[in-house]
């Protein structure tokens, strides 16, 4: 059986190989047919999309998710399309901009899928199969009743980034020509990281998730097969680093969504020793809800369980 180690190191080959070939690449062929007095502008273009093709899936492929991990692979192969925006216009310069616009976005849609595709099925991981830890906090359930917890949070410093991001891409305006390409790739990253910085967490009898508050699209999510217990406590912001806000990539062993520098956090502890952290009010409660329903789900129901704050 494969692991899902043994996974995560073929994904960063997968990933690493071809966006690192395809960049440089790109930029000799930049190099290659630069016309004199243009070469910052070109250069920065191409540099920076080569450097995120390179460098951001590693760093996303640290996170331990399979959905974070496919996406990553993607990723790396799309950027690496994208370093040849520049350099393919100097191979080809009889096609018009527009034609050539449209062909590199049809392009690096392609890539991002054949990446995602090529990442491979996830390995299995392990299954809870017994009640919550002895002692944790419990919201007591009627036998067959359902529930639905939810909170909206708002992280605050991913809000700052996406600002910052938009106030460089303005900065790249005065440059033309390929600015045009820069202001392209830091207004997506806005937009994405402005999606992230609103999110709606979500307990219900399936497990945690939380999701884009505008789109629904998921960020994290511990489905309850995963969960061995959960419990409400105080983040501790020493552990953290000072750029680890929004959805948690931090390392294998956590993930999560963090919101705030400090406060009340729900803490998962999952069947594969990871981490499962979200900074969001009533956490109590909210932990609560997930050990009365793995108690459940075990046939041991919640009666005589701890009750929660």
């Amino acid at each position: 059986m494969t692991t899902p180690v043994a996974h995560t190191s073929r994904r960063r080959l997968l990933a690493t190989a071809p966006a690192t070939a395809l960049t440089v690449a790109g930029l000799a062929t930049l190099v290659a047919t630069q016309p004199p007095g243009r070469t910052l502008p070109s250069t920065l273009a191409v540099v920076v999309v080569g450097l995120l093709a390179i460098g951001l899936p590693p760093a996303r492929l640290r996170s331990g998710r399979p959905d974070v991990e496919r996406r990553a692979v993607g990723t790396a192969w799309a950027f690496a399309v994208i370093v040849w925006w520049v350099p393919g216009t100097r191979l080809a310069p009889q096609v018009p901009g527009w034609a050539w616009t449209v062909g590199v976005l049809a392009a690096v849609a392609a890539a991002y899928g054949i990446g995602h595709l090529l990442a491979g099925p996830d390995a299995p991981r392990p299954s809870a199969t017994g009640s919550a830890p002895a002692g944790a906090a419990r919201t007591p359930l009627a036998p067959g009743e359902r529930y639905l917890w939810a909170r909206t949070v708002l992280s605050r410093p991913t809000l700052l980034v996406a600002a910052v991001l938009l106030l460089a891409a303005a900065a790249q305006l005065p440059a033309g020509g390929s600015a045009v390409l820069v202001v392209v790739l830091v207004a997506a990253a806005v937009v994405s990281t402005a999606l992230t910085a609103v999110a709606r967490v979500r307990v219900d009898g399936d497990g945690v998730h939380v999701r884009q508050a505008l789109l629904g699209r998921p960020l994290a999510e511990a489905p309850l097969a995963e969960v061995r217990g959960a419990r409400s406590e105080q983040l501790d912001p020493e552990r953290f680093g000072w750029n680890e806000y929004g959805v948690l990539r931090r390392s294998p062993s956590v993930l999560g969504y963090r919101a705030r520098r400090a406060g009340e956090a729900l803490v998962l502890d999952l069947t594969d020793d990871r981490r499962f952290v979200v900074t969001v009010p009533d956490a109590a409660t909210a932990a609560g809800l997930v050990n009365a329903e793995l108690d459940r789900r075990a046939g041991h129901g919640a009666a005589g369980a701890a009750p929660s704050c």
